[in-house]
């Protein structure tokens, strides 16, 4: 019997690759010293410029809108752009959340006993540090955000009736996740699991066709992932500050109360919106009487 080995080349000629020796990573790249929602809202702006992509008709000799189109070519810009919508949102949680870990004192102390890689401990710079308790962790959807928001923070974000506006940010949010999680794992076709997350009985004619979105939806997905973040950084915002009431001697007046009240402020709050400090820390302190509390009127 032959002992020859069977090895047709049947799928054509391929070559051998040399990415490994490529530049694959800036080095000159430093986080942006702005707050995480400013740093969303960048990353959002670029996705959204994409929109506006043409493409060149050699025949016409003129320049074509692609969502105008609504071809293939379109098809997969827009799928790729609800990948960045979602991507954008996962690195804003990420984001603030490690900012969050190393001001607050309660978060810290409800990191303690997270894991970190002993090659993260060793190589990561200090105020990069946190995001490693966070490697495992994804925030495609409402529940791994609100599960690692708790887990990290012991912050609760799961009693939303307090909070409607929130809980239809998540819900719409966990919308647009189903839609990735077609592009990523299932090349844009609509599965089972999705109609299952979405509701069997309203989107089962749905399954195993394409997704094809217009321009509008693709514009509504992205008002989607703002909203959550804005909901979300607010809720954050005020859960955070309202916990140390407790915990920092708050005085009631800016000036002695600046050293607790800045590094919240500063962390959550966008630039366009820095002048609204003191306004905001007067709420804050009337809210909760510390004017009276300490003996100050």
């Amino acid at each position: 019997m032959a002992s020859a080995e069977f090895k047709y080349i049947l799928s054509g000629a391929r070559s051998t690759t040399t990415i490994r020796s490529q530049s694959l990573f800036d080095l000159s790249y430093q986080e942006p010293n702005k707050a995480p929602v400013d740093i969303y809202e960048s990353n959002m702006l670029t996705y959204k410029k994409l929109l506006g992509c043409f493409t060149y008709d050699p025949v016409g000799k003129n320049y074509i809108s692609l969502a105008s189109q609504n071809n293939e070519e379109w098809t997969k810009l827009s799928n790729l752009l609800i990948l960045g919508f979602i991507s954008s949102v996962e690195s804003y949680v990420r984001c603030l959340l490690r900012r969050v870990l190393l001001i607050d004192e309660e978060a810290k102390s409800k990191s303690y006993n997270k894991t970190v890689t002993y090659g993260a401990a060793i190589h990561h710079d200090k105020n990069l540090l946190p995001e490693a308790i966070m490697e495992d962790c994804s925030f495609h959807s409402a529940g791994n955000i609100k599960e690692t928001v708790k887990s990290v923070t012991g912050i609760n974000l799961n009693n939303l009736k307090k909070n409607p506006e929130l809980a239809t940010a998540f819900s719409d949010f966990d919308f647009i996740g189903q839609l990735r999680h077609c592009v990523v794992h299932r090349s844009g076709l609509f599965g089972s699991n999705n109609a299952l997350s979405l509701g069997l009985d309203k989107y089962h004619e749905y399954l195993e066709k394409p997704i094809k979105l217009d321009l509008s939806v693709v514009q509504e997905a992205a008002k989607a992932c703002d909203t959550l973040v804005r909901e979300l950084n607010d809720t954050l915002f005020r859960e955070f500050l309202s916990r140390t009431i407790n915990i920092y001697d708050w005085k009631g007046d800016l000036r002695s109360d600046a050293k607790y009240f800045d590094k919240y402020f500063d962390v959550f709050s966008p630039a366009v919106n820095k002048s609204l400090k003191k306004e905001c820390y007067h709420q804050f302190r009337d809210v909760y009487n510390l004017r009276y509390r300490n003996g100050n009127r």
